[in-house]
């Protein structure tokens, strides 16, 4: 990923972690980009309806699993910068998580505190650009300067890479697709609205579209699951020709390819990226997006292609730790040429 000396590699580390809104992936690099090791927390989450502005709890645990990282895999490098990936509204400049409705964040100093607790510099920025950021250098984008890159896990969002650029938008919110409303839905979001995309596609409102599927007495396997549904139970019955569950992955894949034809109009990515853990159904969901593109934009030549991300958990990661080495790098170079 960089340059660096051979006195540096043996001493230098950076850390990367990937913010879910299920688990916190965590990633020790060695000082050329190198992954060394990986830890994984659970993410604590706050009740959306009692946002808070300081999850201590989560910040702490954090801090900690990255020190136990660090004294396991390190080999002896000191930590010299951190980059994190954050759901939601991000303010990657001020470093503040402005808006984390899936975590019931609200303006949370997240880089200031992370980097008190750690004692480095601490760098933030909306999970899914550094996800489309890292398959972008290292996955299923690489070598393509302009893309976009979708996560379907607890929620819904888009990165936009441009001429090797990421796009965030005059007030931060560019790619926030999860959160436009579907004509016809009216279920509530995390973020207050009702109807939003995010409400089906995503792992939570899959599972939702199940259970009502099995309360309305469609016939389906997954009314002999006695437990509460989840979107695996339904790629899992779609995979084994279940009508129903494939139904519902056709709903909400044509839902979203209806989505990413107007993005694609907008921005014309040579690619579309589909990662996050609901992305694990393949096709059962990307061909319904497909299909729906189809409609859209009929002509081959100017349809982006629609593929899987490479890097799976590893993509947060690759990003948030090349934010964290270029700022890094950047601030560094700035000091010493003054």
């Amino acid at each position: 990923m960089k340059d660096v000396t051979q006195a540096e590699a043996a001493t230098t580390a950076y850390v990367g972690a990937d913010i879910g809104g299920t688990n916190t992936v965590i990633g020790l690099f060695d000082a050329a980009g190198a992954l060394i090791g990986t830890g994984r927390i659970a993410t604590l989450a706050t009740d959306p309806r009692q946002p808070t502005t300081e999850p201590v709890a989560f910040m702490d645990q954090l801090a900690s699993e990255i020190g136990a990282l660090a004294l396991a895999c390190g080999g002896g490098r000191r930590i010299a910068a951190a980059g994190f990936g954050v759901p939601g509204w991000v303010d990657t400049a001020a470093g503040l998580a402005l808006d984390a409705s899936n975590l019931g964040w609200r303006r949370v100093r997240f880089a200031e505190e992370m980097s008190r607790r750690l004692g480095v510099p601490a760098y933030i920025d909306n999970d899914v650009r550094l996800y489309t950021l890292g398959e972008a250098v290292a996955g299923a984008g690489a070598g393509c300067g302009d893309l976009v890159c979708i996560t379907v896990g607890t929620g819904l969002s888009a990165g936009i890479m441009l001429d090797g650029v990421l796009i965030r938008g005059s007030r931060l919110l560019a790619g926030e697709i999860g959160h436009d409303r579907v004509d016809g839905l009216d279920a509530p979001c995390n973020c207050g609205k009702r109807g939003c995309l995010e409400t089906i596609a995503s792992a939570p409102g899959i599972a939702r579209l199940a259970a009502e599927a099995v309360r309305d007495g469609k016939s389906t396997t997954l009314a002999g699951v006695e437990r509460p549904l989840t979107a695996l139970d339904v790629f899992r019955a779609c995979d084994a020709g279940d009508a129903v569950a494939a139904d519902i992955f056709r709903f909400v894949g044509r839902a979203l390819g209806r989505k990413l034809a107007a993005l694609a109009f907008a921005v014309d990515p040579q690619i579309i990226i589909v990662g996050g853990g609901v992305a694990a159904a393949g096709d059962c969901l990307l061909q319904p997006i497909r299909d729906e593109l189809t409609v859209h934009i009929p002509e081959a030549e100017w349809r982006p292609a629609v593929v899987p991300g490479k890097l799976q958990d590893k993509a947060g990661l690759v990003g948030a730790v090349r934010l964290a080495i270029d700022n890094w790098s950047r601030e560094r170079g700035s000091i010493h040429d003054k």
